[in-house]
């Protein structure tokens, strides 16, 4: 009995260990900056939903909206219209904690492709026609942040990242009219900051 008790002993001791995991949540609020912002900066929300295991290695789908983003002046004119910026994006990560990690600070890299929007509409002024564009590009996003965690269960995240679409040449996202403000690639940086949940999976 006692050596058949070993036996099962040893046997669990040496059996693998089932791979732990964690979702996680992160809502977060930035900044938009760079390439084709032309120095006007404008607040852009952000969500990410991910999955992680404890090799530090997950998947995350993040999401990205960026209101009045066209807004201000432009080389040829000024834009006070309604615009924005959408991007959905599916990214790998590399160096997120998984389960058993608890606290600490832990930096990351992130990178994958995805879909971006781009919507600017200005009503007809007395001298010029309406402008109205709405164009789907695909695109992609590479970037690096950290998350520190408080406990098992919440931590704070910031990260920064360049987004960018893969067309590159003319027309743009104003393809079809006869102004267009950002000729080639269309590309920016975005700055975040959230607060990240993370669940067992």
């Amino acid at each position: 009995m006692l050596r058949t008790a070993m036996v099962v002993v040893l046997v669990l001791v040496a059996a693998p260990r089932a791979a732990q995991a964690d979702w996680l949540f992160t809502p977060g609020l930035g900044t938009t900056f760079g390439a084709d912002t032309h120095g006007r900066e404008h607040p852009i929300l952000s969500a990410g939903i991910g999955w992680v295991d404890d090799e530090r290695f997950g998947w995350e789908l993040d999401l990205g909206f960026a209101p009045d983003f066209f807004e201000g002046e432009h080389d040829t004119f000024v834009f006070d219209g309604d615009s924005h910026v959408g991007t959905l994006m599916v990214n790998a990560l590399l160096g997120v904690p998984g389960a058993d990690a608890g606290r600490g600070v832990h930096p990351f890299v992130t990178g994958g492709i995805g879909v971006m929007q781009m919507r600017a509409v200005t009503d007809a002024g007395p001298e010029e026609a309406l402008f109205e564009s709405l164009t789907h590009e695909v695109g992609f996003n590479v970037g690096a942040g950290a998350i520190a965690f408080f406990g098992d269960g919440i931590g704070i995240r910031g990260d920064v990242r360049y987004i960018s679409s893969f067309q590159n040449g003319i027309p743009s996202w104003t393809r079809g009219i006869g102004v267009d403000v950002a000729p080639g690639r269309f590309d920016f940086l975005r700055a975040t900051f959230g607060v990240t949940f993370r669940f067992p999976d």
